[in-house]
């Protein structure tokens, strides 16, 4: 208890403290790990909407073919009103209509729950993401505790890790320094370097 007292007294040795237990192997993992989550969630998002817009083609394809087939029997009709022998046309007509009718209120109500799954998908997907994200930063024992704080402390004096890159980049009064970490400079130099920017 002493300890971490001093070291939040003396703010240099709380960074020299810092800087000794820092460690880029947890953040590394977990950025990883929520990568390949949003990469799964947009797969099957993307899977869904893929299923639902086939879904309503299909029913727009019905609801066409209906519609002709309307379209004919109503030129069958009125040529045979001519001849005046329409009742039967008429009622293959007052049938298609009834079923053309039906198709709309299928296509209608697919539309609507397809808006809707998506929406909700959406939301589910998102909070799914929040809660594994929460889980993950859940400190479960001394060390993931301890790189948690590392990262924010290292958040709070401009330093962004962009590992896909493998750079480091400090963000201070303005001016932005980029230390590649594949180059040929020594870990100590490079850390010697953005310290004493900080």
């Amino acid at each position: 208890m002493a300890g971490k007292e001093q070291l939040l007294e003396d703010p240099v040795d709380l960074i020299r403290e810092t800087r000794n237990n820092f460690s880029l192997v947890n953040d590394a993992e977990s950025l990883l790990n929520v990568t390949q989550m949003i990469d799964e969630l947009q797969r099957l998002v993307h899977e869904k909407v893929e299923t639902k817009a086939e879904e309503v083609k299909k029913v727009d394809s019905a609801a066409r073919k209906t519609e002709n087939r309307l379209e004919v029997l109503r030129q069958t009709q009125l040529a045979s009103n001519t001849d005046g022998n329409g009742s039967s046309s008429q009622n293959d007509a007052g049938q298609l209509a009834q079923e053309l009718e039906e198709l709309e209120k299928r296509l209608v109500v697919m539309r609507t729950e397809v808006d809707e799954g998506l929406k909700e998908l959406a939301h589910d997907s998102s909070h799914e993401l929040d809660l594994e994200l929460l889980q993950e930063a859940v400190p479960t024992d001394r060390i993931h505790k301890a790189n948690i704080l590392k990262i924010q402390v290292f958040r709070s004096l401009g330093l962004v890790l962009d590992l896909p890159h493998r750079k480091v980049l400090l963000n201070k009064a303005g001016a932005l320094d980029v230390v590649d970490l594949d180059d040929s400079t020594s870990e100590f130099y490079r850390t010697k370097y953005l310290w004493e920017r900080m």
